[in-house]
């Protein structure tokens, strides 16, 4: 972690005003890369700025337009000019989501032997994120996985009214769905045909930082008395507590709120199953493998596990139980 919360956040875009003279005015974080500190920063057409110091790292970055501009530039403030990957976003409606980048970016460079090229890939990702919600809506079945991901965020919730909807990492690519207190959860949602999972890389279905990780197959089918996206997204806007974290998962999972497109699919959870991902679950994880890594020139890995497989090690359970034991 970084030790940035959100509140540091908000403290140095508040002190921040535009420049005039000057091309940017700063607030140096507590993240150091390259013995010198990250700092966020305003222009003076009242863009934010991140900036990530990358030494003698050899960087390059996409200079493509984009909702986050990438740059490597040389800046000074009360000192010798030294090189940043420079992150900004222009878009005022986006600075919630700008300052979830800025939080990620920085988990990122924290320990990283190459902050520069950290900050790079992490930024690479916010744009891809960015794009793809931006140009195309959700299909039917990501809807589905979505549904499941939303009820299993409204159970946390409910079990633990000040859970953070940061825990919520699915929409960010990581491994696992929900980084709750106690446990970890991954959650598949199932259409009323599917008869696998797919498992995306060698971490999903792994446990880290002596954790327990629960696999939570939930069957989602269409439903007319159901339920709809939208419908999710309210009832959690009532009961988070931060809106402003649940608008940027949101945006990062591909949804968005269309008043002039009536979400129209609705869909009931029919069944729950849970999964005690222990070393008999079947799976694919780095020791599965000779090297414990993927050879080299292998980025990825994606696999299916057929459900029947998996329903041996499965147990029956609710979604109130599964976050209770979650948060408790």
């Amino acid at each position: 972690m970084t030790g940035v919360e959100p509140t540091v956040l908000e403290r140095a875009w508040a002190v921040l005003t535009r420049p005039r003279a000057k091309e940017l005015v700063s607030f140096p974080l507590d993240v150091t890369c390259h013995a010198e500190p990250c700092r966020v920063a305003l222009d003076g057409t009242g863009a934010r700025h991140l900036l990530v110091p990358t030494g003698d790292e050899d960087v390059s970055v996409d200079p493509r337009p984009a909702v986050l501009s990438t740059v490597v530039r040389k800046l000074s403030f009360g000192g010798a000019a030294i090189a940043y990957v420079d992150v900004s976003c222009a878009e005022p409606d986006l600075f919630p989501e700008f300052n979830e980048v800025v939080t990620d970016v920085l988990e990122a460079v924290a320990d990283a032997r190459r902050p520069g090229g950290a900050a790079v890939a992490a930024i690479a990702r916010w744009r891809r994120l960015f794009r793809s919600s931006l140009l195309r809506g959700l299909s039917r079945q990501a809807k589905l996985g979505l549904f499941a991901e939303l009820a299993v965020l409204s159970a946390l919730v409910e079990a633990d009214p000040g859970f953070p909807v940061d825990a919520w990492r699915g929409p960010l690519n990581e491994p696992h769905d929900f980084e709750a207190a106690v446990r970890c959860l991954e959650v598949k949602g199932l259409s009323t045909a599917g008869d696998t999972i797919t498992a995306h890389g060698l971490e999903q279905l792994g446990t880290h930082n002596g954790r327990p990780l629960d696999l939570v197959l939930l069957r989602v089918v269409k439903d007319p008395e159901g339920r709809t996206l939208s419908d999710l997204v309210e009832q959690l806007r009532g009961s988070v507590v931060s809106r402003a974290s649940l608008r940027t998962r949101l945006s990062a999972a591909g949804w968005s709120g269309q008043p002039d497109r009536p979400d129209l699919d609705t869909f009931a959870i029919e069944e729950v199953l849970r999964i005690a991902v222990g070393p008999d679950t079947p799976r694919l994880v780095p020791s599965s493998l000779v090297t414990g890594s993927l050879p080299n020139g292998v980025a990825d890995i994606r696999y299916e596990i057929e459900l029947t497989a998996l329903l041996p090690f499965s147990t029956g359970a609710s979604l109130a139980e599964i976050a209770e034991e979650a948060v408790r």
